[in-house]
C-alpha cells in the first residue's frame, strides 16, 4: 500500500489519483475534520487513516501495513502566517514522518518539498538542486521550513531509509482558490489592477504527480529533483489567467517601489479586519525578480517533458469555474 499524507491537499490529491490509476493500493493519512472535497470521486477506492502528523502514534499506525509514502503535508505560506504552526508541520511533523517510516521499515519515502527550500542567492539569476542553502531576504519562513524539513529526510536517509525529494515552482492546478497558488487564479478572477515587474517558475500539478509517481516507480534514493515546467513574467502568466476566465487582464505595472507603498498602505487594514498579512516584505522582492530554477536534471534522468502552459492555464481555469461553482 501507498500512504499519502496530505492527501486532501492540491498536490496530495492529484498523486493519490495517479497512484490510483496504475491499479495500486493506496492508503490517505488525513484529519477527520479534513476537506476531502478534491477526493470526492475516490472516496470508495482509498483506505482512510486519521490523525494529524504532529501524533507519531497515530503515524506508526498508519504506517503498519505502507510499503512506500508520499509525504505531501504541509502549510503552504506566499504570505504572513502563523510562523510557529507553519514550522510544527512543515519541520516537525516531517521529522515524525521520517522517523515512523524508519521504524516501520517502508521501502522509500517521496517528500513533497518546494523550490524555496533551495534558497535564493540575491547574486545568482539561476540555480538547480546542487546549490547550498545562503541566507537571503529573498527566503521566507516558508523557505526556511521546508528546508528544515529537507535536513529531516536527508538526516533520515544518513539512518537507512531509501528517500528522494520532489521541489516544485508553483504548483497550477484546481483546488481551494482561498488556498497556496491557486490564490493568483482568484486574484485575477476578481479583477486585480496591478503585475508585478519580474517573472517566476511555474509546474502543472499533473506534472508533479507524474514525478513523484516515477520516483516511487524507480525507487530513486538520495537525489532531490526541481520540478518546474515554465519561466514566465508576471505581465504574461496574469494575461493568460485573464483569458482563461475570459476577464480584463492587470494593466498597471507594479514595481518594487510600488509594491512597498501599497504593503504598508494595507498591512494596517489586512491586519485589523483579518489578523494577518497577505503578502510580506520577501514576495515583494522575489515578484519583482527575475530568477529561473534549472529542470534539467530531472528531464535527462527520465526522458521526461513537461505539458504546455497554455494547455495548463487553460484546463485549470475550467476546472476552478467547476469547483468553486463560479461564473465567468
Amino acid at each position: 500500500m501507498i500512504l499519502i499524507t496530505g492527501a486532501n491537499g492540491l498536490i496530495g490529491s492529484y498523486v493519490v489519483r495517479r497512484f490510483l490509476a496504475e491499479g495500486e493500493k493506496v492508503g490517505i493519512f488525513v484529519r477527520k475534520n479534513s476537506d476531502l472535497s478534491l477526493l470526492s470521486e475516490v472516496h470508495d477506492k482509498v483506505s482512510f487513516f486519521y490523525g494529524d502528523i504532529s501524533d507519531i502514534n497515530a503515524l506508526r499506525e498508519a504506517l503498519e501495513k505502507a510499503s512506500k509514502v508520499v509525504h505531501c503535508a504541509a502549510i503552504v505560506s506566499f504570505g504572513g502566517v502563523d510562523e510557529e504552526t507553519m514550522f510544527k508541520i512543515n519541520v516537525d511533523g516531517t521529522k515524525n514522518v521520517v522517523n515512523a517510516c524508519i521504524e516501520a521499515g517502508v521501502s522509500q519515502l517521496v517528500y513533497i518539498s518546494s523550490v524555496a527550500a533551495i534558497g535564493r542567492d540575491p547574486k545568482l539569476t539561476t540555480t538547480d538542486e546542487n546549490a547550498l542553502w545562503t541566507e537571503s531576504p529573498f527566503n521566507s519562513a516558508y523557505a526556511k521550513s521546508k528546508y528544515l524539513a529537507e535536513l529531516e529526510v536527508w538526516r533520515g536517509i544518513e539512518e537507512g531509509l531509501c528517500a528522494s525529494m520532489v521541489n516544485p515552482s508553483i504548483v497550477l492546478g484546481k483546488g481551494d482558490w482561498n488556498r497556496s497558488s491557486t490564490v493568483i487564479f482568484k486574484n485575477i478572477f476578481n479583477g486585480i489592477a496591478f503585475y508585478p515587474t519580474g517573472s517566476t517558475n511555474v509546474v502543472d500539478v499533473l506534472d508533479v504527480a507524474e514525478a513523484v509517481y516515477m520516483l516511487a516507480k524507480h525507487n530513486i534514493s538520495g537525489e532531490r529533483y526541481i520540478i518546474s515546467g515554465h519561466n514566465i513574467k508576471y505581465k504574461d502568466f496574469f494575461k493568460s489567467i485573464a483569458e482563461g476566465f475570459e476577464k480584463k487582464p492587470p494593466t498597471i505595472k507594479m514595481d518594487k517601489s510600488l509594491a512597498i507603498i501599497l504593503y504598508y498602505i494595507s498591512l494596517p487594514i489586512l491586519y485589523f479586519f483579518y489578523k494577518k498579512r497577505s503578502i510580506n516584505a520577501e514576495t515583494i522582492l522575489i515578484s519583482s525578480s527575475d530568477f529561473r530554477y534549472d529542470n534539467s536534471k530531472f528531464m535527462k534522468r527520465f526522458g521526461f517533458s513537461y505539458r504546455p502552459l497554455n494547455e495548463t492555464i487553460e484546463r485549470v481555469c475550467k476546472e476552478l469555474l467547476q469547483f468553486n461553482q463560479l461564473k465567468k
